[in-house]
């Protein structure tokens, strides 16, 4: 059987779990995690993103719910319906009047934004945000709910659609226009004029988990401007110009 068709065939089988119960507790979806890891180190070798979709090991689960938990703390003060959940009850159940979801949407929009900024997630999916806290706590359809709030920050241009099917979505909490002059300024001040994308993933941990694919749309915009220039686009070397 060829790769495609064993990816296409894994892909089935995780809507199909998907859809036959959404509302998993947090043990069962930990276990749907481990039933399709073996699926997901095949599927890493060849997509760059699959790690970033869905945590791989253990270790990568810990490591994704203590980042959640520090964000969170970080912004408790901003959202202050975070933090009190007792209060603000209403937060944490999906709207029924339509006007009244739209309002919902944007208000957890603006927090999800912020939540993946502090965490350094650029790309994320539906997947992953449902097990992880806060989004576990919304009732009665977390899946549902976390559709309506990527859904919203796609309309909002705050992220846009690396597989709507999916539910995979890249976060922009910085435009890719920013994202190049932060670039080209660290660069110039660092003077690490020239290096490859995987060099650069590995000195800007605020990049590392942005997929090469999205690196490289930044850095074309560098390109276009005649800030920078490929010196070899195969390898994937670029030189920031003066």
């Amino acid at each position: 059987m060829s790769k495609e068709k064993v990816k296409e065939r894994s892909k089935e089988k995780e809507r199909d779990e998907l859809r036959a119960d959404v509302e998993l507790t947090k043990e069962e979806w930990l276990d749907l995690l481990k039933k399709t890891r073996e699926h997901m180190v095949s599927i890493e070798a060849e997509d760059e993103t699959a790690v970033l979709v869905m945590p791989v090991t253990e270790e990568e689960e810990k490591q994704l719910e203590e980042l959640a938990k520090k964000a969170i703390e970080k912004l408790s003060q901003r959202f202050v319906w975070i933090a009190k959940r007792g209060r603000y009850g209403f937060m944490f159940v999906i709207p029924t009047v339509e006007a009244d979801i739209e309002q919902w949407g944007a208000e957890w929009a603006g927090f999800t934004v912020d939540y993946c900024r502090e965490m350094l997630l650029h790309i994320v999916s539906t997947r992953t945000l449902v097990m992880l806290d806060p989004f576990n706590d919304i009732r009665p359809d977390r899946h549902q709910a976390v559709k309506i709030i990527l859904g919203v920050l796609v309309k909002e241009e705050l992220g846009r659609w690396i597989d709507e099917a999916e539910g995979i979505i890249r976060i922009t909490w910085k435009t890719d226009e920013e994202w190049a002059d932060e670039i080209r300024q660290w660069a110039l001040k660092t003077g690490r004029t020239t290096f490859t994308l995987f060099k650069l993933k590995e000195y800007r941990k605020d990049l590392a988990s942005l997929p090469k694919s999205e690196l490289r749309i930044i850095l074309e915009r560098l390109v276009e401007r005649k800030q920078a220039k490929w010196l070899d686009r195969e390898r994937e070397v670029v030189e920031v110009l003066v």
